[in-house]
């Protein structure tokens, strides 16, 4: 009875402890010197991210991407803007604009400032600090801690920065310009378990991230100072409303002791209703690798070979409509479409209806030049 007992107590106690929540510590922090392989698929499909609490298991293997990221955690001095930014200790890539100077210490990781090509796609250069410093890595973090944080940016720039087509479509032609940005960011550990990626499986605490962005661009006239121009910008200039105004980003963050990328990172839809992408670490380093920001523009088709779909990623192109063909072996033209790039985006194409054999994928821009040409393989069970 004693032995009985004793196993019983000791199978409770495992089943506490495997089921047990996580303290999210700085050994998640990446240091200086670290490689982190990402992926990120950016039209997700069977990924739910499911309701708060815990235990809960993630099964996350349907993620697919074309390739590896390589980001590597470099010397602030290393970088190409670290002069300004001497209080800096490291420089990571930061998403596609270029360079994320961070500050390190043993509780937080705190960006302090971005340099690079602006997120507007208006050729600006963006070489700036932000006020304060946004908390990016936090530790200790347990179960139901919340976070609140904001940050401001400051971008000004002279009318002659501007592209010509955006001055020409403008009813005034200011002096100068600036673009206002803030952001109110609030974090909230409101699960926990295990997640499947592709690879692996991982214990992790879940933080949802809720962030509202507001960007305006102002104008200064001669005798009326700065004045708020955002509602004429976007009255005059289609697609830009995806960067001006507020816009609310919704991201469920996946975090583990056993790993320094994120174990996943999905983004919700504008509806908050379904991932919109989901970035991951990558296990599989056999992937085409390339180092994050130093993608050179084109697509990218995958799977390849592909059965029924393929998705085609653009990344890198300057805003602008862009036509994207398949051709048979003999030449034909057996798809062709066009796409309104703004940004790095994926599309799916059915493939189903096409015999399996070899295919060439040629991208164009809309003067008709041809960018690139690739080869596709479609192939049937």
């Amino acid at each position: 009875m004693k032995r009985y007992l004793l196993a019983t107590t000791l199978l409770n106690l495992l089943a506490v402890v495997a089921g047990a929540q996580i303290t999210l510590t700085n050994a998640s922090f990446p240091s200086v010197g670290d490689t982190l392989f990402t992926a990120t698929d950016n039209l997700p499909s069977g990924i739910s991210v499911g309701a708060a609490g815990g235990p809960q298991n993630w099964d996350f293997t349907t993620l697919q991407a074309p390739f590896t990221q390589q980001n590597i955690v470099k010397p602030a001095d290393q970088g190409e803007n670290a002069a300004l930014f001497p209080d800096a200790d490291a420089v990571m890539g930061f998403t596609t604009i270029g360079e994320g100077y961070y500050k390190f210490d043993d509780q937080q990781i705190r960006l302090i400032g971005v340099a690079g090509q602006d997120i507007f796609n208006l050729g600006l250069k963006l070489n700036t600090r932000l006020a304060p410093s946004l908390v990016d890595r936090r530790a200790p973090v347990n179960y139901q801690d919340t976070y609140n944080d904001q940050t401001s940016i400051r971008l000004p720039f002279a009318s002659e920065d501007l592209p010509s087509f955006i001055l020409d479509s403008l009813p005034i032609t200011p002096d100068s310009f600036r673009i206002r940005i803030t952001i109110q960011r609030t974090d909230v550990a409101d699960g926990w378990g295990a997640m499947t990626i592709p690879g692996g499986i991982y214990d992790v605490l879940r933080i949802k991230r809720t962030q509202i962005q507001s960007a305006r661009i102002d104008a200064k006239l001669s005798f009326f100072g700065w004045q708020d121009i955002t509602d004429i910008v976007l009255q005059f200039l289609d697609g830009f409303d995806q960067f001006f105004g507020d816009n609310l980003l919704n991201q469920y963050l996946f975090l583990s002791n056993e790993a320094k990328e994120p174990i996943a990172v999905v983004t919700m839809n504008t509806d908050n209703t379904a991932p919109a992408s989901v970035e991951y670490k990558s296990n599989f380093l056999i992937n085409k690798i390339e180092e994050q920001g130093r993608f050179r523009p084109g697509v990218t088709a995958y799977p390849n070979p592909a059965v029924i779909n393929v998705r085609f990623a653009f990344t890198h192109l300057t805003p602008g409509a862009y036509t994207l063909s398949i051709y048979n072996v003999l030449g034909a033209e057996v798809f062709r479409q066009q796409y309104d790039i703004w940004g790095d985006q994926t599309e799916r194409v059915d493939v189903s209806r096409l015999s399996r054999g070899a295919y060439l994928y040629r991208l164009q821009n809309k003067s008709g030049r041809t960018l690139m040409t690739k080869r596709l393989v479609i192939i049937r069970p």
